[in-house]
């Protein structure tokens, strides 16, 4: 799968999930894998700040692609976060992440060391330029704004192999990041609740999503790819009706885990529980992310009968799962 065909695609970040030892849970991911699939994904992007890269070891990181490729079986995009801790490091991400044949890798626009312009442009250029695959960049805003410039975008997008970018910026930060675009190199805000209007006003044609297509969507239940699809037809009315039907549980994934995130406080625990409310591995977090408490976990799990959210399990179910 390649981005920029034509048709609007819905992808999401995924969590990885650990077992009660701390491991990554291998089964989980493959299950997980096969729920991503029948919700008609497009793709995945994983290993990622939803995918508490932070903890994992690099042989972790290749080994969860592995698995989730192996799974797959060409089913299912894969896009990996391949940024490291050295640039050697990152570069052997990426090789590893071509041979598997990934749909792209993924670079986060640094935001500690060497991040004046000048030095933005060198570090995204070359590793780009040493990679011979798709990429993607990931501008995460901070406490102090988007961190990428958009003159240095504009110059990023000569390259030949630089796809997208997802930004997380607010509306006037993205908005000069779309002006500054260039050679077809598309532009995603991952909020879903966005997507709607950015489809409208912006020609937005990839949702480069959060959890939210996988935690709002279950098998044949799939709201966001009906109101992408009816909007695509030209039928404005019925896909703003199903749109606005998703603002009950927008305000429960807000509550628990975009307030968090805005806070700097990262939401992995949250997103885990909700999945295992739902039918997917969530499993365990690790440090320095906690768990929720046991009043955390029947507050969620209340906020998401409340809001009728689909493939809720019973007690007995999440145990049998």
């Amino acid at each position: 799968m390649a981005i920029g065909q034509n048709t609007v695609e819905i992808w999401a970040a995924i969590h990885t999930p650990f077992d009660a030892s701390g491991a990554v849970d291998e089964a989980g991911v493959r299950r997980n894998v096969r729920h991503y699939i029948a919700t008609g994904l497009a793709g995945v992007f994983c290993n990622g700040l939803i995918g508490e890269v932070w903890s994992l070891t690099l042989q972790e990181r290749k080994r969860v692609i592995e698995v989730i490729a192996d799974e797959a079986w060409g089913r299912l995009g894969i896009s990996v976060v391949i940024s490291g801790p050295s640039v050697e490091e990152t570069i052997d991400l990426g090789e590893h992440a071509r041979r598997l044949g990934v749909s792209h890798a993924v670079l986060m626009v640094p935001t500690s060391g060497p991040r004046s312009p000048e030095q933005q442009f060198a570090y995204l250029h070359d590793i780009c330029v040493r990679l011979e695959m798709p990429i993607v960049i990931f501008n995460a805003r901070t406490a102090a704004g988007s961190p990428l410039d958009p003159g240095v975008f504009t110059q990023l997008c000569s390259l030949p192999n630089l796809k997208l970018l997802k930004t997380t910026g607010n509306a006037a930060e993205n908005a000069a990041l779309r002006q500054a675009a260039r050679n077809g190199v598309l532009v995603s805000d991952p909020l879903e609740e966005n997507f709607f209007a950015n489809m409208q006003g912006e020609g937005q044609s990839i949702l480069y999503a959060d959890p939210e297509p996988y935690l709002y969507q279950r098998g044949e239940f799939r709201p966001i790819a009906d109101y992408v699809a009816l909007l695509a037809a030209g039928r404005t009315e019925e896909a703003a009706r199903i749109c606005a039907s998703l603002a009950p549980q927008r305000i429960i994934f807000n509550k628990w885990i975009m307030e968090p995130l805005k806070r700097g406080h990262m939401p992995n625990a949250a997103v885990k529980h909700w999945c295992d409310l739902i039918g997917l591995a969530g499993g365990a977090v690790r440090s320095p992310v906690t768990p929720l408490s046991a009043a955390e976990r029947r507050e969620l799990e209340a906020d998401l009968i409340a809001c009728g959210a689909p493939g809720l399990l019973s007690a007995a179910e999440r145990i049998s799962s």
